[in-house]
């Protein structure tokens, strides 16, 4: 675990960890693992699922999973298949060539307060309604916020946009198995780790065991270090945040400085931008320094009409579009 003491991110990540070790005591490890070993049954890899149900006496829990779980689930395709793994499933939105959006679903920020306030009388209903939004207006993923204490958000927030059909980003401060194996079995596709909380092998660990439940991951990273440290666990999506979670100021600066630097290639991550992202001009920003793909958030939900200030941007992207393709 990375210090944070005495920056703004570390209520968070403490009050997140809190409710992780709520959420284990009341399912345990053990039994939270069996569930997902029956999920991957269910995907048609009964053997590798029994495995890993059968770790030897020495070996922990965490690790069996490492080391045991499917090979099948987490088999890398050269082109993704949109009824494929989660993983799969996740990566077929973002076509080559096309800048896709990444619309989060969250209530409240520490940075911005209130976002979206809902009628006691129907319950979700605005919730609801923004994910139909960014449904109809071609958003690639949804982002669901699931921290509690500070985003008013939860693990149920995954199923309830589920009928809507469109990949979604577990997003929050991922801190050690349990939370990527809950990832998994509440229907994410994809789900973020943050490189200014996890140390290297933490990082490790994670992707790996991500990668294993035939998850995609979106790592995370606001500075030079950060990017150094994340590109040798080749995560499907790379993402630069705009917004220094230490201190939550945001700079779009700073994603044009280190987007450049993540390497192309076939076998290259898709370049997110995040953060600070408001208006079709930004988007033309960030995606003039090499972005692919944007995770836009507060600006949509406090929008009066998220589905029209989502085709407003998509017509905009569409019209300035560049000769250069992604490779």
């Amino acid at each position: 675990m990375k210090t944070l003491a005495g920056t703004k991110l570390a209520p968070v990540v403490e009050a997140v960890r809190a409710r992780a070790e709520e959420r284990r005591r009341a399912l345990p490890l053990v039994e939270l693992e069996r569930r997902v070993a029956e999920l991957v049954r269910e995907r048609g890899h009964r053997e590798r699922a029994e495995a890993a149900l059968e770790p030897p006496a020495s070996t922990p829990p965490t690790t069996s999973i490492l080391a045991r779980a499917s090979e099948e689930v987490s088999r890398v395709t050269e082109t993704p298949r949109a009824d494929g793994t989660p993983r799969e499933r996740f990566l077929a939105r973002f076509a080559p060539g096309e800048f896709g959006l990444i619309c989060e679903l969250k209530r409240r920020s520490p940075s911005a307060g209130p976002l979206l306030r809902e009628d006691d009388a129907r319950p979700h209903a605005r919730y609801l309604a923004l994910g139909e939004a960014y449904a109809k207006g071609g958003a690639a993923a949804f982002s669901v916020l699931t921290e509690r204490d500070h985003f008013d958000g939860g693990l149920e927030d995954l199923a309830r946009v589920a009928h809507l059909g469109v990949p979604r980003l577990r997003k929050d401060f991922v801190l050690d198995a349990g939370m990527v194996l809950e990832s998994a079995l509440h229907g994410a596709d994809a789900l973020l780790l943050i490189a200014a909380i996890l140390d290297d092998a933490e990082l490790r660990d994670l992707r790996q065991l991500a990668r294993e439940l035939g998850l995609a991951v979106l790592l995370e990273v606001h500075d030079e270090a950060e990017l150094e440290r994340a590109l040798p666990h080749a995560p499907e999506l790379l993402g630069v945040n705009a917004r220094d979670l230490r201190t939550l100021v945001t700079d779009l600066g700073t994603v044009e400085r280190l987007l450049p630097r993540i390497p192309r290639g076939p076998s290259a991550p898709l370049r997110v931008a995040e953060s600070g992202l408001r208006t079709a001009e930004d988007l033309l920003r960030v995606r003039a320094a090499g972005a692919d793909a944007a995770l836009v958030g507060e600006s949509l939900v406090r929008s009066s009409n998220a589905l029209s200030t989502l085709l407003t941007w998509k017509a905009a992207l569409d019209g300035a579009r560049p000769e250069r393709r992604r490779p």
